[in-house]
C-alpha cells in the first residue's frame, strides 16, 4: 500500500481549464506534488473548489499533477472554463500517510 507525505492543507487560485473532452475541466496544481505529497503518482484529496467540497485525485498526465472539476461542482459555484476558483486541496484521511 503508498504512502504519502501530509502537507496538511494546501490553497490556491486557479484556472479552470477544458479537459479536451466534451464535458471535462481540471485545474493545474501549481506545486510539484513530489515536495508536497511525496510521490508522481495519485493522490487521493479532499477538494474543495470555491468551497464545494468532494473526493478527488490529483494526478499527472505527464506534466503537473491535474484535479478534475466535476461538472456538478462547476455547476454549484456557477464556474466554467476560463473562470478563476479558490482551490483548498488535503491528503484523504483514510489513506496511509506520513506526517510533515
Amino acid at each position: 500500500m503508498p504512502t504519502w507525505t501530509d502537507p496538511g492543507p494546501v490553497e490556491f487560485d486557479a484556472v479552470v481549464i477544458a479537459a479536451g473532452t466534451s464535458s471535462g475541466a481540471f485545474v493545474a496544481l501549481p506545486y510539484d506534488a513530489v515536495d508536497l505529497f511525496g510521490t508522481r503518482g495519485r493522490v487521493p484529496v479532499v477538494a474543495e473548489v470555491d468551497d464545494v467540497r468532494y473526493h478527488a485525485s490529483l494526478v499527472a498526465y505527464g506534466g503537473p499533477h491535474l484535479l478534475a472539476v466535476l461538472r456538478s461542482v462547476r455547476t454549484a459555484t456557477g464556474k466554467g472554463v476560463g473562470d478563476t476558483v479558490h482551490v483548498a486541496v488535503r491528503l484523504a484521511a483514510e489513506v496511509s500517510a506520513v506526517p510533515r
